[in-house]
């Protein structure tokens, strides 16, 4: 009788391949604190801190008593049951331990080879670090613990995914060192995407599109993320430094060299590799803010040029079209293209002035110390230029007004989810985002996976994509689990995503 512990996920309970009652979810909190010790025994009041916290006021009445029956409940568990022939659940001294077979947990094996890895790389040994990485990010199949309660969990929970996510860069680091940055590309983008993405994860894009033959690209999303340092008074990462000056050639040369003749900055983001679908909308944008206008119907405003505001809820996409567009849009805005996130760490508001820092110095002007004539040299900067902006992630539409150029020859495009102001932009036009359309869903899945892979279950297919709600982000996560795991079918999928609701 085999037993096995799943905990990089919801906490599941294998035994001999089966999955069985893992318990309620106080009983999963304290199974998970008895894992997580690797069977090292833990007092009753390490056990109450774990589930309920330190704070004894926020213990349940009679603390101990309800522990024990808790502790009870896990006994009867058919995998922890005396016949069930993987796991004990002993008693030590006045608390408890869990007797498990080596290699029962798969926390503990991810562990051991991001370790096991570590130590490989030091000795020189890429392929085999390689090796060890791909099993160990192989045992995830979600968010550790999810849905299991207590601080003990909540705090495990943030270390694996710390953990996940160095041991995820540690192997596209080798992947780029092997030659392989056109087969990981989309993989390292999808990362960079994240508000909070490492310089490490960005250096890894800037070599992966430099050495794929993608210079621009590659010299945009080093310009954008120099550009976000700035605003937040930081340098930029030295891994990213290292990467540029790969790309100038030379360690001699400059990181950031002056500029000679006009200023034509490029800060968008890469454009997504697999974008799909949103072919309506992405029609409206570029007819919209085509410089003359043509099919939109539209007046320009004299006062603020041309602007779009694409609103919808988290993950609808907002930022992969905007930046889809724009790059579409480079040629008809020749003078340069900039690019804020109006959101920074811990969602907080990025402030409008260093914005306007940040995109002067990129236009090649000098920097007023008042935010009042930072304003008005932004303007002038762009006076007879062509150029396109891109506001993401914006919360309040009157802290941006600065930013938003006022001449004919330019365009905005501004990207935001519960978007608060005083008024309409003059002249904006708006479009709002939702699911895919069941086509432009089905599309995401044929992109992901092949068309020969959907063709053989066109009915899991749309079931799949409405499991999803046709939701992009969920789509695309999904779509990931599912290209990395080839033998899953799309019906297993919607099996999972569907059971108990």
């Amino acid at each position: 009788m085999t037993v096995r512990f799943q905990t990089l996920g919801p906490l599941r309970i294998r035994r001999d391949g089966a999955e069985v009652p893992a318990g309620r979810p106080q009983q999963q909190a304290v199974l998970a604190a008895l894992l997580v010790a690797r069977g090292r025994p833990l007092t009753t009041t390490q056990l109450l801190h774990a589930v309920w916290g330190e704070d004894d006021e926020h213990w349940p009445a009679r603390p101990k008593r309800v522990l024990a029956t808790h502790v009870y409940r896990i006994r009867q568990l058919p995998a922890l049951s005396p016949d069930g022939g993987g796991a004990i659940l002993l008693q030590a001294g006045e608390g408890y331990r869990l007797s498990v077979e080596a290699g029962a947990v798969d926390m503990h094996r991810f562990d051991d080879a991001v370790r096991a890895a570590a130590a490989a790389r030091r000795k020189g040994d890429p392929d085999g670090a390689h090796t060890l990485l791909t099993q160990g990010l192989g045992l995830w199949y979600g968010t550790a613990l999810e849905g299991v309660p207590g601080p003990l969990a909540g705090r495990i929970r943030q270390r694996l995914a710390v953990s996940r996510t160095a041991a995820l860069e540690a192997r596209l680091s080798i992947d780029v060192a092997r030659g392989r940055h056109a087969e990981v590309l989309p993989e390292i983008a999808a990362l960079a995407e994240a508000p909070d993405a490492s310089g490490q994860v960005l250096s890894l894009l800037v070599l992966a599109l430099f050495r794929s033959g993608r210079r621009d690209e590659a010299c945009a999303v080093y310009d954008r993320a120099r550009a976000r340092a700035e605003e937040l008074g930081l340098d930029p990462a030295p891994e990213l430094e290292r990467a540029h000056r790969e790309i100038l050639g030379s360690p001699a040369v400059p990181a950031r060299p002056g500029p000679r003749g006009p200023v034509r900055p490029c800060h968008l983001p890469a454009d997504t590799g697999d974008f799909t679908g949103r072919t309506a909308e992405a029609g409206l944008l570029l007819e919209t803010l085509a410089p003359d206008g043509r099919a939109t119907g539209r007046p320009v405003d004299r006062v603020t040029g041309r602007s779009v505001v694409v609103h919808g809820a988290a993950g609808t996409g907002k930022t992969a079209l905007a930046v889809h567009v724009a790059h579409r849009l480079r040629d008809l805005y020749p003078d340069g293209q900039l690019y804020a996130g109006l959101t920074g760490p811990h969602a907080l508001p990025v402030p409008p002035g260093r914005v306007l820092a940040a995109f002067i110095r990129a236009l090649g002007g000098d920097v007023p110390d008042d935010e009042t004539a930072m304003a008005a040299a932004y303007q002038t900067a762009l006076e007879g230029r062509r150029v396109m902006v891109v506001l993401d992630d914006v919360r309040d539409l009157d802290g941006i007004r600065p930013l938003i150029p006022r001449h004919p020859g330019c365009a905005t495009m501004i990207t935001g989810r519960a978007l608060t102001g005083t008024g309409l932009l003059p002249g904006a036009r708006w479009l709002p985002l939702g699911a895919f359309s069941p086509e432009d869903a089905l599309g995401l899945l044929v992109h992901a996976l092949g068309p020969s892979r959907v063709e053989a279950e066109p009915g899991a297919a749309r079931a799949l994509a409405e499991a999803c709600r046709r939701h992009p982000a969920l789509l695309r996560t999904t779509a990931a689990r599912l290209a990395a795991r080839p033998h899953w079918s799309l019906a297993s999928m919607v099996d999972r995503m569907t059971d108990d609701g």
